[in-house]
């Protein structure tokens, strides 16, 4: 009896395990209705306009699905970030690509001009940091791209002759 009732709760919380919605192993849906840049970030230029407060929870498709449902997005950036947030969803309105950040694993979406076919019900809606909060994360993006602009501009002692 208790091996049958051990079996069962081992299945169970597997099964709770794979079949929960996660960051790796899903192909992007909605990727097809931005134009992206792989391992870039927005140059220190910008701040989003609004970003995801419970970014762990998001995967890169209703992160984008959060910018296709809002109009004022142009915008998208999702990664891999690391720290206590680990994964970051910033909303941009103005698109500005001159000067990207070299950042691995981030990528940046550009939404594009025609409208996307894909179906968006499907996705929640993203919360916000509420708009007392965004000087907050303002200050922690603008730290996090200073961190990588610094590790860009370190020389890596395994790039021998480049």
């Amino acid at each position: 009896m208790k091996l049958v009732l051990l079996v069962l709760l081992t299945a169970l919380s597997v099964n709770g395990a794979v079949s929960r919605e996660n960051h790796f192993g899903e192909p992007c849906a909605l990727c097809g209705c931005f134009i992206e840049y792989t391992d870039r970030d927005v140059g220190m230029g910008r701040m989003p306009f609004k970003v995801a407060s419970h970014s762990y929870d998001i995967t890169e498709d209703k992160c984008l699905a959060g910018c296709l449902q809002d109009s004022a997005c142009k915008m998208a950036v999702y990664g891999f970030v690391g720290g206590r947030s680990v994964f970051s969803c910033e909303y941009y309105d103005l698109i500005d690509v001159q000067k990207p950040i070299y950042v691995p694993y981030t990528n940046i979406y550009l939404k594009r001009t025609s409208a996307c076919q894909k179906e968006l019900s499907k996705y929640p809606q993203v919360q916000a940091v509420q708009s007392d909060a965004i000087p907050l994360m303002n200050e922690e993006v603008s730290s996090r791209k200073q961190r990588e602009m610094r590790m860009n501009q370190r020389t890596n002692p395994f790039a021998i002759g480049k």
